[in-house]
């Protein structure tokens, strides 16, 4: 299941005002099959926008993505979509949620796009859903459940299409302490079936209790790479 991630002198420029806004110089990593690596840094030190590009959501200004020795910059449009569909999973601080789909209509939303009949998409969004603790609010909407709750229908919808690499951007980050606590064991049961994750966060204590390694970003390049608690 798990994936090889290497990063090679990925850099991200946009134009702002007529002027270059370069927003990550050269960035090196490789993550090995399996591995949690976390990525801290300031506001606007350029992790979302790593993340980003790792899932095929944005393309480099130069340098390049591989993943499984596949670069990413060799794929159109439509492959970096099955891509995004096929190997990622995604999950947000925002959660994403759609607020007027049922926890299990959200969930399912992967598995539609992938053209997965109705029945399986059901069965499997239900298990996805039980997997995270929420078998008993498969039919309730985003505005009728908790911070905490919410996080976990975007995990599920992260994992339903069983996916090799998850990518979660401050996935605690609008969540209290205890209930941080408990997305970061689901987090580390993802990594304990195999998955590679790369997670980024500003909290230095979630990074230590989920991360192999933690990668420190200021202004968009590496400054530090350490060993993390999850060894």
């Amino acid at each position: 299941m798990s994936s090889t991630v290497e990063v090679t002198g990925l850099t991200k420029s946009y134009t702002m005002g007529g002027e270059p806004l370069l927003v990550l110089r050269g960035i090196d990593l490789a993550m090995r099959p399996g591995e949690v690596v976390c990525v801290m840094g300031p506001s606007g030190s350029g992790k979302s926008t790593l993340l980003n590009i790792v899932g095929g959501l944005d393309r480099p200004t130069s340098g390049a993505v591989f993943v499984d020795g596949v670069s990413l910059d060799s794929m159109d449009d439509e492959q970096l979509a099955v891509y995004r569909r096929e190997r990622v999973g995604f999950v947000f601080q925002s959660f994403n949620l759609i607020p007027t789909m049922t926890a299990q209509d959200n969930v399912e939303l992967p598995l539609v796009f992938a053209g997965i009949d109705k029945d399986t998409r059901r069965h499997r969004a239900a298990a996805a859903l039980d997997k995270v603790g929420l078998s008993q609010r498969l039919d309730h909407k985003p505005t009728e459940l908790s911070g905490g709750e919410q996080q976990r229908v975007a995990i599920a919808r992260a994992i339903v299409n069983s996916p090799a690499i998850v990518l979660a951007d401050e996935p605690t980050g609008n969540l209290d302490t205890a209930t941080g606590h408990e997305i970061l064991l689901l987090m580390r049961e993802m990594n304990a079936e195999g998955r590679t994750l790369l997670i980024t966060t500003h909290d230095r204590a979630v990074a230590e209790s989920v991360a192999h390694r933690i990668v420190h970003l200021l202004d968009g390049s590496v400054t530090e790479i350490e060993q993390g608690g999850n060894l």
